[in-house]
């Protein structure tokens, strides 16, 4: 069996909020609780568990949809003003940086609950041949 990630524990100062939040952003199914967690279902394979944290550890997530849904969400920061970026340092605001080398895909970052998220359209290219899995 190839290894996959599974599920991801995503820390955060008020759970409920956060997981909403994402829920609302990457329009998914409902979440669930699970004692500590509350969680949701991303696809068929990975499940982000969201647990309220004293301090939260921040995490680079980055979310691959298709391209109406990531016109969905620029339009709508764009238009209730959340900020994002074209690359992860923030030097590029209000931009959408590419995925690729010749302009394959889109991508911006923002934070969101303490965290770094990535919104993109296309999976990246540029890993060296030797580090691809299978």
């Amino acid at each position: 069996m190839p290894i996959a990630l599974h599920h991801m524990i995503v820390p955060v100062a008020d759970r409920d909020a956060a997981v909403a939040w994402f829920v609302d952003l990457l329009e998914l199914r409902a979440p669930w609780e699970d004692g500590f967690f509350s969680s949701v279902q991303l696809d068929d394979h990975l499940v982000l568990n969201f647990a309220a944290a004293p301090v939260p550890e921040p995490l680079h997530l980055a979310f691959l949809v298709d391209d109406d849904h990531f016109d969905r969400v620029r339009t709508r920061f764009d238009a209730d003003g959340t900020p994002y970026t074209a690359d992860p340092p923030g030097r590029r605001p209000g931009e959408v940086g590419e995925v690729n080398p010749g302009g394959s895909g889109r991508r911006l970052y923002l934070r969101g609950h303490g965290h770094l998220l990535e919104v993109l359209t296309a999976r990246y290219t540029d890993v060296p041949a030797a580090s691809r899995a299978g």
